[in-house]
């Protein structure tokens, strides 16, 4: 809280105040009230308590990308609220983390190899054709692009979500779990690593987020 209060560069003073005051009504209300915003997108949010749309041009932008990688009128204000609660709670809420390597090594490596200590198998470049199911409505098996049939006690299915939607068997496109899918629309992103060959001076060690709005 000192930190934004001191930040001088983003908001002014009268701009602060009003976002403070507006604030009040998640900090009072709590998880309840948190969860009751889910309707409001962050821009409809901020103009209802009143608070200037250039807080959420200068902070909320960038802050929306960050969490779910849309703009502020696309993105639900629970969200915000969920992560603003984590920040103002917990002493090191607002800290980030990164891997001490790339990601296939040290974070992907050690989860296949908790898997397969447990017996369980992980395959790469094993595209689904098809998930063929038991009468039950239960999966028989996963049937892959080359023929092979891959029978298991229990599947994780990772694929992006308009995938997901054409992978679904007709059997499950009706059933009350599988309709909330209609909601969700996958949000393209492209992510681009730069690595240098030395250290960069007077630079942060932080993932930045743009405020532009594209």
């Amino acid at each position: 809280i000192l930190a934004i209060l001191r930040n001088n560069e983003m908001l002014t003073w009268p701009e602060k105040v009003k976002f403070a005051i507006g604030l009040l009504p998640a900090i009072i209300g709590g998880q309840a009230y948190v969860e009751a915003q889910d309707g409001l997108t962050v821009q409809e949010w901020m103009r209802k308590q009143g608070v200037p749309d250039r807080v959420t041009t200068e902070v909320f932008i960038a802050m929306s990308k960050a969490l779910n990688f849309i703009n502020p009128d696309e993105l639900s204000m629970q969200c915000i609220l969920i992560a603003l609660n984590r920040f103002l709670q917990e002493k090191h809420g607002s800290k980030m983390a990164f891997l001490d390597g790339n990601p296939p090594e040290r974070l992907c490596l050690p989860i296949v190899e908790h898997i397969q200590s447990l017996g369980g198998e992980v395959r790469l470049n094993s595209r689904v054709q098809k998930i063929e199911l038991n009468d039950d409505g239960t999966v028989k098996n996963f049937l892959l692009t080359n023929g092979n049939v891959i029978d298991g006690d229990a599947y994780v299915f990772a694929t992006p979500v308009d995938i997901l939607k054409l992978q679904l068997p007709e059997n499950w496109k009706e059933m009350a779990y599988f309709k909330r899918l209609e909601k969700l629309v996958g949000v393209p992103v492209i992510n681009i690593h730069i690595w240098f060959d030395r250290k960069l001076k007077n630079t942060y060690d932080h993932l930045l987020f743009s405020r532009s709005a594209p």
